[in-house]
């Protein structure tokens, strides 16, 4: 199974990697930089629990509270990117814009 679980994690992380270099609208590039995060956290957890790694535990914990924050961060940034220039797309934000 711990064959499994890494192949669902490195196809999940190469989802996102492709969903990062693709997309320009914002909330794409956001699911898909959690989508990468999430990739590590079922590799982190995966080896601990199939190779009794317990400091994996504990470095996915860390990175499940830094998935949280970033979230956070990207929903507000995408807020108020929305709001003052009601553009979605990256590449059409000017600074005369915001």
């Amino acid at each position: 199974m711990f064959e499994v679980d890494m192949l669902f994690a490195f196809a999940l992380f190469s989802i996102g990697l492709f969903g990062i270099s693709s997309n320009r609208d914002f909330l794409r590039i956001f699911f898909s930089l959690e989508m990468l995060i999430n990739a590590v956290i079922l590799m982190l957890a995966s080896s601990a629990h199939y190779l009794g790694l317990a400091q994996n535990i504990a470095f996915a914990y860390m990175v499940m509270i830094l998935a949280t924050l970033e979230a956070a961060v990207g929903i507000l940034i995408f807020a108020a990117a929305h709001k003052f220039s009601k553009v979605v797309i990256a590449d059409e934000l000017s600074e005369e814009t915001l």
